[in-house]
């Protein structure tokens, strides 16, 4: 499987390249577990993305002047980002996503991770108490984006920082893979901006390099071996194609921002 598509599988579902409605966060959870993969090699597989962990690094680093408080990951999936951003930050970090089934293999896979079920544009979570909002591959996963950085402004702190890693269309215009959408990284900050969210920080890398594809692949092969002749498997296996021919291509970048909110809402 190219090592560039197969990484691109972390987040809401547990994995970018994983619709929702599919087996493959539970595969993978499932894989994790039984190989007994432990600390940033289970982070890495649980949350795969191109271009990790130097992106990951560049934003934490950037994040370091985010107000004191709780850091939120929104639709973090199965845990991999938000458990290494704690391990590496020793910063508290909550996580949100809207698939209970995802939660309790987070809940598995890391036991003393905060998690908690609920739609990302409606965050259960109360106005002006974050420090910081983490969005690993979610952007991609919505035609609007205006609804989600509305929710994200409304529960950063003042001076709180909003960091998004995806994948981009590296030209003027968009394209889609599957059931993701690739926006150039100007059109969203031009939309975050207006939504009060100032871009502060930009982190490329190079899809083919990042060691957290390795402990991806060990996941992705078990999985072939398992589930090969299951007709969802190939679909997956499609779109991961799919990708990386735009990964390939050069079409897509993969990259990393951090966006400074000056002022809350205001009260919920």
């Amino acid at each position: 499987m190219p090592t560039g598509a197969s990484s691109m599988t972390g987040e809401n579902d547990g994995g970018a390249g994983d619709e929702a409605g599919t087996p493959f966060a539970a595969w993978r959870s499932e894989i994790i577990s039984e190989f007994r993969l432990r600390g940033a090699e289970r982070c890495a597989a649980a949350s795969p993305f191109p271009g990790f962990p130097q992106i990951l690094e560049s934003i934490i680093e950037a994040l370091d002047v985010a107000p004191v408080g709780p850091w939120l990951d929104v639709g973090g999936g199965l845990g991999g980002t938000a458990s290494w951003i704690e391990r590496t930050t020793r910063r508290q970090v909550h996580l949100v996503d809207p698939v209970v089934e995802d939660l309790s293999s987070a809940r598995d896979l890391f036991p003393g991770l905060s998690v908690s079920c609920g739609d990302v544009d409606r965050l259960p979570v109360r106005s002006g108490t974050v420090s910081a909002v983490v969005l690993d591959g979610v952007v991609s996963e919505r035609a609007d984006v205006v609804p989600l950085l509305r929710e994200v402004k409304r529960v950063l702190a003042a001076r709180g920082r909003l960091a998004v890693t995806d994948l981009w269309s590296s030209g003027a215009s968009g394209g889609g893979v599957g059931p993701r959408y690739f926006r150039s990284l100007e059109d969203f900050v031009a939309v975050a901006e207006r939504g009060g969210l100032a871009l502060t920080h930009v982190a490329v890398a190079d899809v083919s390099v990042g060691w957290w594809s390795q402990a991806a692949e060990q996941v992705h092969d078990e999985i072939a071996v398992r589930h090969r002749s299951s007709p969802a498997y190939e679909r997956w296996c499609a779109q991961l194609e799919r990708l990386q021919r735009v990964l390939d291509s050069g079409e897509v970048l993969a990259a990393g921002l951090v966006l400074g909110a000056a002022e809350p809402l205001g009260p919920s």
